[in-house]
């Protein structure tokens, strides 16, 4: 067993949860504050404008089977992620994609720093 990397899924799991019960907050003690975040669409964010986002539309992130690697105190998450974000102009919208994070290790506590969301393209049937 891989305790960095249970703690990391652990991480994921409490950031998940914060997101999904808009607890701005809680989100906000889980990213670094140099965090960057690269949405869907390619456009890029800071800490500060993430959770913006996600008070304006608030989401429920689901994780699928989680890849974790760990390099000393830096580590990387690779994996699936289901967003059923609301959007203020379209409601309701699933978006499926692959998401990759990385974390820092800082105080003893891991935080992430980085996330890319690559939205899936669904085959045509």
């Amino acid at each position: 067993m891989d305790i960095d990397a249970d703690s990391i899924r652990d991480a994921e799991r409490q950031r998940c949860a914060a997101i999904a019960a808009g607890d701005m907050t809680q989100l906000s003690d889980w990213l670094a504050e140099d965090y960057v975040h690269v949405f869907g669409d390619g456009s890029v964010g800071d800490k500060a404008s993430y959770i913006e986002s996600v008070t304006h539309m608030p989401r429920a992130p689901e994780r699928g089977n989680l890849h974790v690697r760990v390099y000393g105190d830096m580590a990387v998450i690779t994996g699936p992620i289901i967003n059923h974000v609301h959007f203020p102009d379209r409601g309701l919208v699933t978006i499926d994609a692959f998401a990759t994070q990385v974390l820092r290790k800082e105080g003893g506590q891991w935080r992430f720093t980085s996330f890319q969301l690559t939205p899936l393209r669904r085959q045509r049937g």
